[in-house]
């Protein structure tokens, strides 16, 4: 059984462009994914030193960087919160 929230973590530095981005994205998209994962969306960012931001759902590493688009993006989390 899936934990009733997804919790997508954002590692990078921050005011890095790339994190801002990512994390600006998954602001406009949270009531999209929750309906769609008929879960709560929990967004975290922690300081990290890497070069690229890192993607973690429900603490698995599942990106590194800037997807191309948002909705490759939705397709990451989605697939990794199944």
């Amino acid at each position: 059984m899936p934990p009733e929230v997804v919790v997508v973590e954002v590692r990078g530095r921050r005011g890095d462009y790339h994190v801002m981005t990512l994390l600006k994205w998954l602001g406009e998209l949270r009531e999209f994914l929750e309906e769609e994962l008929g879960r709560e969306l929990e967004v975290r960012f922690r300081e990290e030193d890497v070069d690229y931001p890192l993607l973690i759902v429900n603490g698995k590493l599942v990106f590194e960087g800037l997807p191309g688009e948002e909705g490759y993006l939705i397709e990451l989390i989605r697939s990794s919160a199944e």
